[in-house]
């Protein structure tokens, strides 16, 4: 017999990311299922490990995360996320150039100013950035400016006069014309840095005034014959390049993709004509706003990658589900996506025995897509078959043929679960329990979520507040600088004590303990390796590798998951290695928690050997129970060995 007589002490928590867990679908395993999913992505090549070959740089332009790829001898991605972490924060943007042609990578990207730089300071595999250069700045005609790039843009940055320095190609201000700012560096010193001139000719000849309104004139376009256009507001464009200067350009609300074919040379390029339609033909997803990256990733030939370049799905125009392609020889195939879970966007995710087979399944809300002229949000299922997850149906129990739905939140709670949808007519709740879904008529006003806690309902607002029918700020969240998002209450160092979990609209975690007295949370150090998750994510946690330990899960605002495994240290769950029954706190004052490292039967028993009552145990899981009259539990696991602990009280 056993004895733990204490109660646990707050533990250090840590969590890092897991991929262990295999999914199929449609017969197929993916690569990486866990990988967080894709919506507007950008992409750049770079050496992340330092193998000589090139690995892949991924940027969301929805959620602000960065996404790594090493690519191994074979041409083969392999989903790395310990290198994204190395990148400062991005939005809008980002470029990866050799400005100073020391053989590695800088980073290039968008700041308030215009263009913000980072040298690549990297050593032995160690990757460092430093920011060098914000704003950056060119030589205008009446002097030193900010290199302006509107926030919507992307540029190209890169040699394009072959002289041995990166340049830089943006759309002006009206959005009409593409500046050159030509990087004079190397005829001044004879070393490549971080010197622009804007130069007095538009590049290329070339003006844009639509989607298919443009056009190549004869003469040189200069700065001044600008206000002779008819002009409207800057709204967004996209540039990418190949390596012998043919630009892909896109337009805001624009469902085409342009081409300029250089027919000059490198040192000179000229563009005699325009192919409007680049992508009529290709399979790749119905859109707005796309982009166009070249890139030579296998040392030998020039590819295309293609995506949006949106920062949401305003209107729901944009098909998320199918959102990254590569276009070789001609030909378009689904790139890095198609190896995720991806349910478009605003993944909600949760583990929940749907067919109560005794092991945790996979339901996926999400923010919906256009159907004809309506908007529909679903649940996809994932049944676990033998711990694979297979999945079965992407609208599950036909919620999105009986309901219009946007923005579907899922959250477990016990033996059911909460689904939460918004509607024209504001929110609607239902339930979820033995393979049945019902409406309930549970008031929460439009935009916000229910999310059951240790102290009773709680509404997460829209403002990122939590309240509960006493309290308008619960937590005295207002007082903090970040805005949640989403959060979630379990025990996470295994004291039998829930902690708050909770995501802020920027993708930061934020961990702490409750205190009912002071309406405060104290705030717990927690070790996440660097890994934030991207904005618009929701939260969920379940014990998903079956170790004891409550895990996170992360439904991404790209439409993937995370799988954050926790690693913290418990004397409990440290115990569970060598001891079959845990149970604490001991002495106890009414309340224990239980858990096994086998499956069996717990029975209970009074001081008089009187049997009490008998609970059917599952390995790894924390049972909470509550009896005056308890004295010793015996436990015998499915093989018939019996263990035994005897209570104390305070």
């Amino acid at each position: 017999m056993s004895l733990i007589s204490m109660q646990i002490p707050a533990q250090s928590l840590r969590f890092s990311i897991f991929q262990g867990i295999s999914v199929k679908q449609n017969g197929q395993s993916l690569t990486f299922p866990w990988a967080g999913g894709m919506n507007s992505m950008q992409y750049q090549s770079m050496d992340l490990n330092g193998d000589g070959v090139m690995d892949l740089v991924c940027f969301d332009r929805t959620s602000n995360q960065v996404s790594t790829f090493l690519q191994d001898s074979q041409e083969n991605f392999i989903f790395a996320p310990g290198y994204a972490i190395k990148f400062p924060v991005i939005e809008n943007w980002f470029v990866l150039a050799d400005f100073n042609q020391d053989g590695r990578k800088d980073l290039f990207c968008s700041s308030a100013a215009g263009i913000k730089v980072y040298q690549n300071k990297s050593l032995n595999g160690q990757i460092d950035f430093e920011k060098v250069k914000d704003p950056l700045c060119t030589k205008g005609f009446s002097g030193l400016i900010n290199l302006y790039v509107a926030s919507p843009d992307i540029p190209v940055i890169a040699d394009v006069d072959s002289d041995g320095d990166v340049d830089v190609l943006a759309f002006e201000p009206g959005g009409h014309y593409i500046e050159f700012h030509e990087n004079v560096s190397m005829q001044k010193s004879g070393k490549a840095d971080l010197d622009f001139e804007k130069s007095p000719q538009y590049w290329g000849n070339f003006v844009h005034h639509d989607c298919r309104d443009a056009q190549i004139l004869n003469s040189e376009i200069r700065p001044q014959s600008v206000g002779a256009v008819n002009r409207v507001d800057h709204v967004g464009n996209s540039l990418g390049r190949t390596a012998n200067n043919d630009l892909f350009f896109g337009q805001v609300a624009c469902t085409n993709l342009g081409m300029l074919k250089n027919v000059g040379t490198q040192q000179q390029a000229s563009y005699s004509n325009i192919e409007f339609d680049y992508l009529g033909g290709l399979s790749v997803g119905a859109g707005v706003f796309y982009s166009a990256t070249s890139l030579q990733l296998n040392g030998k030939t020039e590819e295309l990658f293609v995506s949006f370049n949106t920062p949401d799905n305003a209107g729901f125009r944009q098909d998320f589900q199918h959102a990254s392609f590569r276009i070789v020889g001609g030909k378009s195939k689904p790139f890095l996506q198609d190896q995720m879970i991806d349910v478009g966007e605003k993944a909600s995710p949760c583990f929940f025995d749907v067919d109560e087979d005794g092991d945790l399944d996979l339901l996926i809300g999400h923010a919906g897509y256009r159907v004809a002229n309506d908007v529909k949000s679903s649940i996809y299922l994932y049944e676990n078959q033998s711990g694979t997850f297979q999945f079965k149906t992407a609208d599950y129990l036909g919620l999105g043929v009986s309901e219009s739905l946007t923005d579907l939140v899922l959250q477990v709670q016990g033996n059911q679960m909460l689904v939460v949808g918004q509607s024209a007519e504001g929110s609607k709740v239902f339930y979820l329990a033995k393979q049945q879904i019902t409406k309930v008529p549970f008031v929460v006003n439009s935009g916000e979520l229910p999310c059951t806690s240790p102290w009773g309902n709680l509404i997460i607002t829209r403002t990122g507040l939590i309240q509960s029918a006493a309290n308008a700020d619960w937590g005295h969240l207002s007082k903090e600088s970040w805005q949640l998002r989403s959060c979630q209450f379990a025990d996470m160092d295994g004291d039998g004590t829930d902690e708050f979990i909770g995501i802020d609209v920027e993708g930061n975690w934020h961990i702490g303990n409750y205190d009912v007295l002071t309406n405060l949370l104290s705030w717990r150090s927690s070790d996440f390796q660097g890994f934030k998750v991207g904005r618009n994510a929701r939260l969920s946690v379940a014990d998903f590798n079956a170790d004891g330990r409550q895990d996170l899960v992360v439904g991404t605002g790209a439409g993937g998951i995370y799988l954050l495994e926790n690693k913290s240290n418990s004397p409990v769950w440290d115990a569970m290695m060598e001891q079959t029954l845990q149970v604490w706190p001991n002495p106890h004052s009414g309340q224990i928690h239980v858990l096994t490292n086998q499956p069996g039967e717990l029975q209970l028993y009074n001081s008089l050997g009187q049997k009490i009552s008998t609970t059917t145990m599952q390995a790894g899981k924390t049972y909470d129970m509550l009896n005056s009259g308890m004295s010793v539990l015996r436990f015998v696991d499915t093989s018939g060995k019996v263990t035994t602990q005897k209570l104390q009280q305070d």
